[in-house]
């Protein structure tokens, strides 16, 4: 829902570019969260999404990210940013403006909202992250809608803040993309995802599981010769992924190209198999972190990164529902009764007319499987690399 006007304090605008009027490309994106007034005792999680009118690549040298209002007991408990990748940047206009509370902006935005990535974060009153001298991560702009030309770039602003104090306080936050210049650019970096690990994500009632415990989750992996891989080797900066509300944890492995585990030694720990450690692992699902290479992680061919995902189908999280619905045709004569999965937060009893599709409101518990829905669930791999060089091979 909306942030009530007690907790929020609108700004506008939200994105500008540095020079509009001018046909000159801008050296800087400027992403501004407005400020909001957090009532004591209180920590929301609140999100923005933000379109950037662009038909050309932008290639970001730093981000740096800055808080404003915070101190003391009144701080930062993440504040993320993601790039959108989807095909249908147009539907962020109707969110223009508005600030949601919501945890990890689940369900906000288009209906392929979950192709965004993470590419900064930042708690501290001044954040700023860049790349190795020479790499540029390149952020291409993608369609208004499917099939259509390249219209802006797209980013979802996550933060969640923490109020300790007895008053209110307020907070706002400016999130500063610099272009790298063109000659002092050697190598691009690239985003990469990766969702085949979704093929072996099903959780019955009551448990929590792995998508290793299928066959197509073994599998799942990105690399060079892969899908979604370079063709030569991939230096990788950043590893990280993505989860809904019944992720319980994430964990990426390094692949060797025999197909042995060469994860390094003190590694993430796997709280569902004890004496298994991981090259990254993520526990929380509204901020996962990332792994963040000083030197890139090289990958040759052969080598990839596996990765899992435990989830929780009732054994300790809400479980899914699936609730009963009903076909009707005027006159209200019933043709069909069959199980959907129920997408909503709450089950009422009452009946919700959808078309001549009728919820009941008789729900009871249902597999977890992948989909785009809040109430289904994502694992996915994402990170940024630069392509190997055939000759010098990855950036210092």
């Amino acid at each position: 829902m909306s942030l009530p006007s007690r907790l929020l304090t609108a700004a506008l605008p939200l994105a500008l570019l540095a020079s509009t009027a001018s046909a000159r490309r801008p050296h800087t994106l400027k992403l501004r969260f407005p400020r909001l007034s957090i009532p004591a005792g209180t920590n929301p999680e609140a999100c923005l999404l933000v379109r950037v009118p662009t038909t050309t690549p932008f290639d970001v040298a730093s981000i740096e990210i800055r808080h404003r209002g915070v101190r003391g007991s009144f701080a930062v408990q993440h504040f993320l940013v993601h790039l959108y990748s989807g095909a249908q940047l147009g539907e962020f206009q109707a969110e223009r403006g508005r600030v949601v509370e919501r945890r990890g902006c689940l369900g906000l935005g288009p209906s392929d909202r979950d192709r965004r990535q993470l590419v900064a974060s930042g708690t501290l009153t001044r954040s700023r992250s860049a790349f190795p001298p020479g790499v540029a991560l390149r952020l291409s702009p993608v369609p208004d809608a499917p099939g259509g030309p390249p219209a802006g770039l797209g980013f979802t602003l996550d933060g969640e803040w923490a109020n300790g104090t007895t008053r209110t306080r307020r907070a706002s936050a400016v999130v500063v993309l610099r272009r790298a210049r063109p000659k002092a650019v050697t190598a691009v970096a690239l985003p990469f995802t990766d969702r085949s690990a979704e093929a072996g994500l099903l959780v019955a009632p009551g448990e929590v599981a792995s998508t290793e415990a299928l066959a197509a989750g073994q599998q799942a992996a990105w690399g060079p010769g892969r899908p979604g891989g370079p063709d030569t080797g991939a230096c990788v900066l950043m590893v990280t992924g993505q989860m809904h509300k019944r992720g319980r944890f994430l964990g990426v492995d390094l692949i060797g190209a025999d197909g042995t585990v060469e994860n390094p030694a003190g590694g993430a720990p796997n709280p569902f198999e004890p004496g298994r450690s991981h090259l990254f692992g993520a526990l929380d699902w509204t901020d996962e972190g990332a792994l963040v290479r000083l030197h890139p992680l090289v990958l040759d061919m052969g080598q990839a990164l596996h990765y899992a995902c435990w989830d929780d189908n009732g054994a300790m999280r809400a479980p899914r529902l699936g609730c009963e619905e009903v076909t009707v045709v005027e006159g209200g004569a019933r043709l069909l009764v069959r199980e959907e999965p129920f997408a909503g937060d709450e089950v009422g009893a009452a009946f919700e007319a959808e078309g001549i599709r009728v919820v009941t409101g008789v729900c009871r518990p249902a597999d977890l499987v992948a989909g785009p829905t809040p109430e289904d669930e994502v694992c996915r791999l994402d990170g940024i690399y630069v392509p190997a060089d055939p000759v010098a091979g990855c950036p210092p």
